[in-house]
């Protein structure tokens, strides 16, 4: 575990070396034995979940001769930017590709059939453009310095209009005289422009974390909200929009209804529930149908005129991100076919009027390594590496034989935890919870087995400890929320007791056990787009027996959060608090020491930053992107590896693992430097 270190008895695990297992925080017997200190060296054990294709956002156009491209912009790292990349949708072939000046993360792209152009955006806050035939894209600077552009959208005479995060903005950009224009934030308090609709005198506006549709009027900038109908008044976010006659069709999240809105009446006239992320299809040609996909059917055809939908037989395994009518140019699909993306870099060709289909797999496109966003130590002496909304899934480094095993389909990893045998973690997005037994096979859907929810608003959980057959697990709740949660979670028989805001509008970050009692770390903040309402993060004792809050301390006054914690097994529980090491003595129940050690450093959460206690008097931290090691007895502090370290793990042979961007690292105590 990242965060705690449990007072927990010795799990021997046989591994092929013949490695005895530890749990983090101790010695491991017949690896190093008491090494010094500060001794050792640094070593780079390379990209532990490499080359993916992510493409959050995708587009569809044509170039000059009309044959339909798809447009990706996959996702970069800390080390390498993004890159854009074309496909030729009739031969799957890459026709272009150019890594980006700067930017790692795009949610927002499109196609302006007026201009025969693709803009796209960054989260960083970058535009840019590219028409079919130009040797290089064209970069059109950052817009709005702070707001990061999270969906864009082409009017019919060629403006193209953004949403933004973190001022919930509308912006627009006119091709003709290259001017910006920021029209303010849409609906007041929302954060994200998550979603756009467009057409010649309005552009239809939805929002995060709250959801909330609004109509903004081109030629005078007044706004009118569209209440949702009652039932979705606590709805979180507007995603998807399609303008189709006289109707918008929208998605709301977390139900993932879709809603259709009349125009002219003004009114919500249909509600089809629980469809598939993310698009809907345009119109066909005849303005008869849109498509989109529902999860037990398939894509399925919704008739305009009646608002019924049925069955069309294709049913690829992936969600749309975006849609597009295309001429393929082929006997076997002729007239228009409907081509449907994936954000892996999957394209899916259906034709409705032979029903055949053809899948187009990654072709070549290009992948960078996944950034790491959790380090943890399983039971079996490994270390496991969670990546950033990773496709390929969780990375596996054995130690003893330095090989790295991809387990697939892990997803976004927040948090690891461990119980006998078993690794647990927590993933992102709706607060997931997931047992491995590390004895047996990795095989996802039964070791492990379908994810637990969490619940309760909670969407990622970060903090593990162990208390006998119970797993305590803290959460950050959803955007737009405050209130974490303490859950306690019995993997074997599924129950689940979430208990929110146990600091009330704090989220919790950081757990430790010690002598039956939960000691917990908050987070003044909650999920992304609100601001917080306290302001200093506590250290706080939980008792099980009795189901409540039995004390709590400000560890460091004005802390945005405690980061980590750490028991050492005898009277003490110790945390880090941005840039201050605290010790806490459980048996008087009061902070006995605070000093500050490091650059203080503060994030919304802590999350990437760790502690690990060694023998009687070695400390080590993840803090400030650098790797320390802190006498217990003096308090004296000493820096051990720069570079952006973040997260820390103990392995099974008692060496520190620790990320820097998407790279893995081991501080090998036996290596010279």
């Amino acid at each position: 575990m990242r965060r705690t270190r449990l007072r927990a008895a010795l799990i021997g695990v046989a591994l092929m070396a013949g490695i005895t297992v530890a749990p983090p925080g101790t010695a491991s017997a017949g690896t190093v034995k008491a090494p010094p200190a500060t001794s050792g060296a640094e070593q780079d054990l390379g990209y532990p979940i490499d080359s993916r294709v992510l493409s959050q956002d995708q587009a569809q156009g044509v170039d000059a001769d009309g044959k339909p491209q798809a447009y990706w912009v996959t996702a970069g790292n800390a080390e390498i930017p993004a890159m854009f990349q074309v496909t030729d949708v009739r031969s799957g072939t890459v026709v272009f590709r150019q890594r980006l000046p700067a930017g790692v993360n795009s949610w927002a792209s499109t196609f302006s059939a007026s201009e025969g152009a693709v803009y796209f955006g960054m989260t960083e806050g970058q535009l840019y453009k590219w028409r079919p035939g130009d040797e290089a894209i064209t970069s059109l600077g950052v817009p709005f310095a702070g707001e990061g552009i999270w969906r864009l959208a082409a009017a019919p005479d060629g403006t193209i209009y953004g949403g933004t995060y973190p001022g919930g903005k509308l912006i627009s950009y006119s091709p003709a005289t290259g001017a910006f224009t920021d029209h303010g934030q849409v609906v007041p308090g929302e954060t994200y422009g998550r979603s756009l609709a467009v057409d010649d005198t309005h552009v239809y506006f939805g929002t995060q974390p709250r959801a909330r549709l609004a109509r903004f009027e081109r030629a005078t900038g007044r706004v009118t909200q569209i209440p949702l109908p009652a039932a979705y008044g606590s709805h979180e976010v507007v995603y998807d929009m399609t303008r189709a006659r006289d109707l918008l069709l929208l998605r709301v999240q977390p139900s993932n209804d879709l809603l259709v809105y009349d125009i002219a009446a003004a009114a919500f006239v249909d509600t089809v529930p629980a469809i598939s992320g993310r698009a809907i299809s345009p119109p066909d040609e005849a303005g008869k149908y849109v498509y989109f996909r529902i999860p037990a059917e398939g894509v399925v055809r919704y008739d305009l005129d009646t608002r019924t939908w049925t069955k069309t037989g294709w049913a690829p395994n992936a969600f749309p991100g975006s849609w597009a009518w295309a001429d393929l140019g082929s006997a076997d699909f002729p007239g228009l076919s409907l081509v449907m993306t994936y954000y892996y870099g999957r394209i899916y060709v259906w034709n409705p009027q032979t029903g055949k289909t053809r899948y187009i797999g990654e072709q070549d496109l290009e992948g960078s390594p996944n950034p790491i966003q959790a380090v943890g130590a399983g039971p079996d002496g490994a270390i496991y590496v969670g990546g950033f909304l990773s496709p390929p899934g969780m990375a596996r480094f054995d130690p003893a034989t330095g090989a790295t095993t991809l387990l697939a389909a892990a997803g976004q990893v927040e948090g690891f935890g461990r119980y006998g045998t078993h690794l647990v973690y927590g993933r992102y997005p709706d607060g997931l919870l997931l047992d491995y037994d590390t004895a047996s096979p990795w095989a996802y859907g039964t070791n492990p087995a379908p994810p637990v929810t969490l619940g309760a608003e909670q969407d990622r959980p970060q903090a593990f400890a162990t208390l006998g057959d119970t797993v305590a697990v803290g959460s950050v709740p959803k955007s737009g929320r405050l209130g974490g949660a303490l859950t306690l979670w019995r993997p074997a028989t599924g129950e689940i007791d979430v208990r929110r805001d146990v600091v009330p509008a704090q989220s919790v970050v950081s757990l430790a056990a010690h002598d039956g009692l939960l000691y917990g770390g908050t987070s003044v903040n909650g999920g992304y787009g609100i601001d917080p309402t306290a302001t200093e993060a506590k250290l706080f004792v939980f008792d099980p027996r009795r189901g409540k809050v039995t004390s709590s301390a400000v560890p460091v006054p004005g802390a945005a959060s405690v980061n980590a914690l750490a028991s050492d097994g005898g009277r003490a529980v110790w945390g880090l608090a941005d840039g201050a090491l605290f010790r806490y003595d459980t048996a008087a129940r009061k902070l006995t020491r605070v000093k500050k050690l490091f650059p203080r450093e503060s994030t919304m959460y802590g999350h990437d930053r760790g502690i690990v206690l060694s023998g009687g008097r070695d400390l080590y931290a993840a803090m400030a992107g650098s790797l320390w090691h802190v006498d217990r007895n003096t308090w004296r502090a000493t820096r051990l590896a720069t570079g952006g370290v973040a997260q820390l793990a103990k392995g099974g042979d008692g060496n520190l693992y620790y990320a820097k961007g998407s790279r893995l690292y081991r501080w090998n105590f036996t290596a010279k430097s």
